[in-house]
């Protein structure tokens, strides 16, 4: 076990003799925001609220949630390279959007990179339209989709969560919390609405096509 693995697993178990002290920061850093930003720092994925303010010695969650608006405040002012943000469940330490060009020339994902058009096509409609079964997720595609279903389960964007009931019992399919971390979506609510996603297409359109506005 390297360094830095072990001293997440370090964190992530607690300490055995009980409750900790949160310590001095020297040069200026909120003791209480500094040490959520580093147990950030060592997690994969979003860790939720409650388990943070056991971990960091927090009274409740909702304590947690103001260090996190303080720090949230903090990089702003600073023009930091990391925000903290809640998604799926948890809160998670990401760089700002405006470094992923670069960032994604020495880091790109591999879900991203393996994830066909049909793929995506078929997750939108289930993230949409969710509980679903397969045969309207074809009627609204037009083609079989029993591959691109079965590879979305496979990398865990999707699940079965429950059978309609009309004949034969079909299963439903839904999102999963993976697909919200992936996404970077606090909940579905987060989703883009029908009209932004409009208004994006067009603003694309004119721009790709601007002679198009002129006729």
């Amino acid at each position: 076990m390297n360094h830095f693995a072990g001293m997440k697993a370090r964190i992530f178990q607690g300490s055995p003799s009980g409750k900790r002290k949160t310590p001095e920061i020297p040069g200026g850093r909120d003791p209480k925001e500094a040490v959520l930003e580093a147990v950030l720092f060592l997690a994969d994925e979003p860790v939720p609220a409650k388990k943070i303010a056991s971990v960091c010695g927090f009274a409740t969650a909702a304590e947690t949630r103001k260090v996190l608006r303080g720090l949230q405040k903090k990089y702003i002012q600073e023009q930091s390279a990391f925000r903290a943000e809640e998604v799926a469940g948890g809160i998670q330490l990401f760089s700002a959007p405006e470094l992923h060009p670069w960032i994604a020339r020495v880091h790109a994902r591999p879900l991203e990179v393996e994830m066909s058009s049909a793929m995506k096509e078929t997750l939108s409609v289930v993230a949409y339209r969710q509980p679903i079964t397969r045969a309207d997720i074809e009627k609204i595609r037009g083609v079989n989709t029993s591959d691109v279903l079965r590879g979305l389960l496979e990398k865990n964007l999707i699940r079965i969560c429950g059978r309609e009931n009309s004949l034969g019992r079909p299963v439903l399919y839904g999102t999963t919390r993976k697909f919200l971390h992936f996404y970077g979506l606090k909940t579905l609510r987060e989703l883009p609405r029908y009209e932004e996603l409009s208004k994006a297409a067009s603003r694309e359109m004119s721009e790709t096509f601007p002679e198009n506005e002129q006729n």
